[in-house]
């Protein structure tokens, strides 16, 4: 399934309702939600909130490949932003002495079982993997 969603935070619901509607036709629990509402809320919040010179909608596509789901998210007319190469965050440091921002990303890492990146004319595409549950 894919759909395409205009930049704006308020797509959300309706990036939800995609998870939704994507889990039911793939018959899988909806316990999946959560996990991939989440990584999902993350990247194209990231998205809309960093890449602010785009007027494009962002793509995303979900895929299921036996017990696997593959997700990507595209985003049009973009600059490089490798997430595979964004900084770790130290989560031991104590809160005071931590920098601002990455922990967004650090919960995607977590969550995937796998993440790449790619990009080209200018487009921008996370794609991961995330075992699922029936």
């Amino acid at each position: 399934m894919v759909r395409s969603f205009r930049r704006s935070i308020d797509s959300l619901d309706g990036i939800f309702q995609f998870v939704s509607e994507f889990l039911t036709s793939e018959d899988l629990a909806e316990s999946n939600a959560f996990s991939l509402n989440l990584i999902l809320e993350e990247l194209f919040t990231n998205m809309v909130k960093y890449s602010t010179e785009s007027n494009h909608e962002v793509r995303i596509a979900m895929d299921r490949n036996e017990d696997q789901l593959v997700l990507s998210i595209t985003d049009f007319d973009v600059e490089r932003f490798d997430i595979t190469q964004a900084p770790e965050v130290d989560v031991d440091q104590p809160l005071s002495e931590r920098t601002p921002g990455g922990l967004g990303i650090h919960f995607v890492r977590q969550m995937a079982d796998s993440l790449s990146y790619e990009y080209e004319d200018r487009s921008s595409k996370i794609t991961l993997t995330k075992r699922v549950e029936e």
